[in-house]
């Protein structure tokens, strides 16, 4: 760590014990900057100011300067916390190690650099710019040059020049500010971001502005050249170069959490979250997205060619997918009719998109935004008369040790932590079951669910399935379960009282469905996702329906039609459906996740929330059977005029 006791006398790190964080992006990275520093940010107590610094700019003034690290995630912003940050106080880098030796193979490796929203591989128009007998140079505007008008053009400005005779590109991973670039025909301005790791190997030589930008082409082996004196000598070989980008002052953070990390595991993690962003490699029209959702659907959409466009009609989302050359993913029940058939006559890629299988904390009938979607280039996983993707990766997928392991500690975890799809409802405490009768629970669902028209033939309604559940186990005792929506009053398939007492032992409506699995042995269902989490916690499943997880040999099936050719095991039922094909969002830092780290926060916001039938208050409650009361039969005529024929009544 810098020592800077002969600046402010304060402490064993030199700093003083506080700061006034004057910016408001300082202020939303207090919780980085204070576990980086040890200092308080807070008003309370006088102190030296902290200020944000785009540009990474020092001076010798008492002030903490906070600028955004070289290391950062394509998902990171200051309201989502940063991957890394530079601290200087005094003119001087505070705290930071020397970086580990495998950091440079690392980066070289996975070919990081800046914020790593650029496209891979090079767009035609990038490598054009290089092409021709003699390649031109290239002069790499860093991040904190690209910040800086006048810097980039100083720099662009310095190098024609002094090089009367040679031809440039400026490009660098954030882009270059076209306003800011001399007028010059030997100069080839790309604007956007582009790979500098792709660009190096097109250019005859690298000139930077400062030598801890060259960092990333000397790692690739190439040589580089900075024209400004005051840039000081030339860093002796690569380690110094690291040291110099990525040394003192240089802290690293967790993407997902903000806790401060070792440089090399920070640069793992934005790895993983700039493949997941890469894997956007076509600009996303979404169709029939609601307002609420679109913050999390927005996020799992980005890619290098910005972010997803949304509309409500087929033919918009044809025109906007063919002026961004795009894809086309919509709401798999709000997709209008003939959208599937016009995006296959234009060649577009499209896909359905849904819920998926661990959501959220409180229901999304209440409007809570969920935190894993499913995206189904063949159909989706609730309507079993197309082949989903889930489907058939069931079906063909090879499923590794590694795999099946870790599928193993996810359905272990989610045991353990004791959490379901929605995490609501109350505590099985003081229910007097009985201890010498087969407990039996039949999940009432809501009966105009997509996925019980599509998926269940032969019994199509809670009645009918409490009946048939009552028939086959005639001397059980029967727990029926209205499913959180019905009990809500927000959708349809509630039960006459008599009719429930008539063939059910006790209603347990309310009550946590993990509780019931606990205490339960069986479970009869259409096609409810409590099946599955009874299957995951050891029980017995019998399904009157299809859905995604019967038909593998792991449940007893009694819709027709039902086998898939395959027996699958529990762990290979669970990594095909909650780790092939889903994505997940951490719904705190809003950023791709995985889902164990889904799990944790799941369980923070279960634990933080009061125990709850439904996990929505009184206000909102009534607030929401009234928009279904009154405001959703409206919607749905205006999308019946979209052409959107729902088999759900959402």
């Amino acid at each position: 760590m810098i020592d800077l006791r002969h600046i402010e006398p304060h402490g064993e790190s030199g700093l003083p014990p506080s700061f006034l964080p004057l910016a408001r992006t300082v202020r939303r990275l207090r919780e980085q900057v204070e576990a980086a520093t040890g200092a308080q940010l807070t008003f309370r107590s006088p102190g030296p100011p902290a200020l944000w610094s785009a540009t990474g700019q020092t001076d010798g003034k008492a002030i903490l300067r906070v600028a955004p690290g070289p290391l950062l995630s394509p998902y990171d912003s200051p309201e989502t916390g940063l991957s890394s940050l530079r601290l200087r106080y005094g003119g001087l880098p505070v705290g930071g190690e020397p970086p580990s030796p495998d950091l440079g193979d690392l980066l070289r490796a996975r070919g990081l650099a800046g914020s790593n929203r650029f496209a891979r591989p090079l767009q035609q128009a990038v490598s054009g710019a290089f092409a021709g007998k003699a390649p031109p140079a290239l002069a790499l505007i860093d991040p904190d040059t690209a910040a800086s008008r006048s810097s980039s053009h100083a720099f662009l400005t310095r190098l024609l020049a002094e090089n009367p005779g040679t031809r440039f590109v400026a490009a660098g991973s954030e882009g270059c500010p076209t306003d800011a670039t001399p007028i010059d025909p030997r100069l080839t301005v790309i604007a956007g971001p582009a790979d500098p790791w792709s660009l190096f190997p097109l250019a005859a030589c690298i000139h930077v502005a400062r030598w801890d930008a060259a960092c990333e082409a000397v790692l690739a082996g190439f040589e580089t050249f900075c024209p400004d004196p005051a840039a000081g000598p030339r860093p002796a070989d690569e380690a110094a170069f690291l040291v110099l980008r990525y040394g003192a002052g240089v802290h690293g953070f967790d993407p997902w959490t903000r806790r401060p990390i070792p440089l090399a595991d920070a640069a793992e993690r934005v790895a993983w979250l700039r493949d997941r962003f890469l894997g956007n490699d076509r600009r996303v029209v979404l169709v029939g997205v609601s307002g609420w959702k679109r913050a999390a659907l927005d996020v799992f959409a980005t890619g290098p060619a910005g972010a997803p466009l949304h509309t409500m009609t087929a033919e918009e989302a044809v025109r906007l997918a063919r002026s961004h050359d795009g894809r086309v993913q919509a709401w798999a029940t709000r997709c209008p009719e003939p959208l599937p058939r016009l995006c296959a006559e234009a060649g577009i890629p499209f896909a359905r998109v849904e819920d998926g299988f661990l959501r959220s904390v409180g229901l999304g009938a209440s409007l809570q935004p969920g935190a894993s979607i499913v995206v189904d280039d063949l159909g989706i996983y609730y309507d079993p008369r197309v082949e989903s993707r889930l489907a058939r990766t069931l079906r063909e997928a090879e499923f590794p040790a590694w795999l099946t392991a870790r599928a193993a500690a996810l359905r272990e975890s989610i045991v353990a932590r004791r959490l379901s799809k929605y995490n609501v409802g109350l505590e099985a405490v003081g229910e007097d079951w009985p201890t010498d009768r087969r407990v039996v629970l039949v999940p009432g669902q809501v009966e105009d669910d997509a996925s019980v028209l599509t998926g269940s033939p032969q019994v199509r309604g809670n009645l009918a399935l409490l009946r048939a559940a009552r028939a086959r186990n005639p001397d059980a005792f029967l727990l029926y379960k209205p499913h959180p929506d019905v009990e809500a009053g927000f959708r349809p398939g509630a039960i006459p009282e008599e009719e429930v007492r008539r063939l059910a032992d006790r209603v347990v409506g309310g009550l946590s469905i993990v509780d019931l699995l606990d205490r339960c042995h069986h479970v009869e269902t259409m096609t409810s996702l409590a099946g599955f989490e009874a299957l995951i916690r050891g029980l017995t499943v019998a399904v009157h329906g299809r859905p995604f997880y019967a038909g593998w040999g792991l449940t007893e099936d009694l819709a027709p039609g039902a086998g898939r050719g395959r027996m699958l095991t529990l762990d290979e039922l669970v990594a095909g459906a909650l780790i092939l094909y889903p994505l997940y969002l951490d719904p705190v830092a809003m950023k791709p996740c995985t889902p164990e780290q889904l799990l944790d926060r799941l369980s923070e916001a279960r634990a933080a929330a009061p125990p709850s039938r439904l996990a929505l208050g009184a206000a909102r409650h009534a607030t929401m059977r009234l928009r279904y009361a009154l405001i959703n039969p409206i919607l749905r005529r205006l999308r019946a005029r979209r052409g959107v024929r729902s088999e759900s009544g959402r």
